[in-house]
């Protein structure tokens, strides 16, 4: 554990010592409790990379990615980031998608990764969502159509969500950057290439807004008939 030499810090190390007695004697602990080092709130800001830590940090494993070949056998409903490198969207994408039961993918390179910033945005559901890390988008959308899955693109200028399409089968959600949208190869692997219609005069929405009404319609569609939800 992390702690900044403040007024707080010897407060904030009872309450923590407290913590992980009650964690021991319920079982959740198992080998030698946590060691503390203590910084200056200087040198903590820079350990962690970020200010907003409230004196506090912990050193833990890298984050544990999921595999993506055993994410197609396991879920019925993705969705893949194309070019996402605000760790907000991708920690706002990851929480929508642990509620709604997907899992997400992430390029290798020139993409957001689960980072701190990425756990906290997604209050903690980075603990439970299903995310992969693969080298080539492109490679995995493939295997995602041999496995079964469509493949539907959000484009600003595509066809509405909602028109006669059915999201009961198992689906994959591509998005792109606000910036730049969809890479060329990823879009042309897009069976159906999909927009979310807009009555106002903004001509888009943040990629995580946009990423949460189609997981979300998919969702609505298989509460009416959850048997073809799955893989078939």
């Amino acid at each position: 554990m992390l702690l900044a030499k403040s007024e707080g810090a010897k407060e904030l190390e009872l309450k923590l010592a407290e913590w992980i007695a009650e964690a021991r004697s319920g079982g959740a602990l198992h080998g030698a409790p946590p060691s503390f080092e203590r910084l200056t709130p200087e040198e903590l800001t820079a350990r962690l990379r970020t200010p907003d830590h409230q004196d506090i940090g912990a050193v833990v494993d890298p984050y544990p990615y999921s595999d993506a070949d055993a994410m197609l056998r396991s879920h019925g409903l993705l969705v893949v980031l194309d070019g996402v490198q605000d760790p907000h969207n991708l920690g706002a994408i990851i929480r929508t998608a642990e509620g709604a039961g997907a899992g997400v993918l992430i390029p290798r390179h020139r993409s957001a990764e689960v980072t701190g910033t990425v756990v906290k945005v997604s209050a903690g559901a980075a603990e439970h969502a299903a995310v992969a890390k693969v080298r080539n988008l492109a490679d995995f959308l493939l295997e995602a159509k041999k496995a079964g899955y469509w493949i539907y693109g959000a484009a600003a200028d595509a066809k509405s969500v909602y028109t006669l399409q059915d999201y009961r089968y198992p689906t994959c959600f591509v998005v792109g950057s606000e910036g730049e949208g969809l890479g060329r190869r990823v879009a042309s692997l897009c069976d159906v290439m999909v927009s979310l219609p807009l009555a106002g005069k903004v001509e888009s929405l943040n990629v995580s807004v946009s990423a949460a009404v189609l997981l979300y319609e998919a969702v609505r569609q298989r509460a009416g008939n959850p048997a073809r939800a799955g893989q078939e």
